[in-house]
């Protein structure tokens, strides 16, 4: 897979997310993680890189995808860059 956010990440889209009161701190974390992620992650990947269970992580990816923060593409997670 090519990385779909080539360019580094900076503190300005990376605070308004970290300290959104809305977001649980799982969200949070899962949402860093595929920010920085050099690819797209599938549930399984993110739950074994972030030793959270499973369902956890179902309830957490859901949780961001609704707050249009991340997306599935083919079957695996992408951040959405713009805020």
């Amino acid at each position: 897979m090519t990385r779909l956010n080539a360019e580094p990440v900076g503190a300005e889209e990376m605070l308004p997310v970290l300290t959104d009161p809305n977001l649980g701190h799982g969200a949070k974390a899962v949402w860093a993680f595929l920010r920085i992620a050099a690819d797209p992650q599938s549930q399984k990947a993110i739950s074994e890189a972030l030793h959270m269970n499973p369902s956890t992580v179902s309830r957490l990816v859901r949780a961001l995808e609704a707050k249009r923060l991340i997306r599935k593409v083919n079957g695996v997670w992408v951040p959405e860059t713009e805020r």
